[in-house]
């Protein structure tokens, strides 16, 4: 993981823990709906700080956890309305979404996939993604400022 990842998710821990203090009374978030392109499922979302916290806690439940972000000056921040394609190791288009959010989280049997992500004019592409039975396979797309 890299240094601005490392830094983001320290910021974020922080975050979480001042959430301590809300009230009980507090609106509850909860997980959106499970959607499915053929027999893969997948939800997206994790807009706002608490949804955002709520997608980190359920990533190890899935094979596959896509983040997108848009760099935004020196920082980066998270974005939604990336159009996510994801193709298996013969070419075969095994996923074709949109993201609600700067995370999808993807329910995909073991092997070898591309994914692309474009925001606007702007596609970003990972050709070898390995998901496994045993360890959460992640991709983080940052697109250039401005791309949104």
């Amino acid at each position: 993981m890299n240094r601005n990842l490392r830094a983001r998710w320290r910021l974020l821990a922080v975050a979480g823990l001042s959430s301590i203090a809300i009230p009980a009374r507090a609106a509850t978030v909860r997980m959106p709906a499970q959607q499915h392109y053929g027999s893969v499922g997948y939800i997206t979302g994790g807009v706002g700080e608490r949804e955002a916290r709520l997608f980190e806690r359920q990533m190890s439940k899935h094979p596959l956890a896509i983040e997108l972000l848009e760099h935004a000056g020196k920082a980066e921040e998270f974005t939604a309305d990336a159009k996510v394609k994801i193709a298996d190791r013969r070419g075969r288009t095994v996923l074709d979404a949109k993201a609600d959010g700067p995370f999808m989280l993807v329910d995909l049997p073991p092997g070898r996939y591309s994914i692309v992500a474009t925001l606007k004019h702007a596609t970003l592409k990972k050709s070898a993604v390995v998901v496994t039975r045993n360890e959460l396979a992640r991709a983080t797309f940052e697109f250039p400022a401005h791309t949104d």
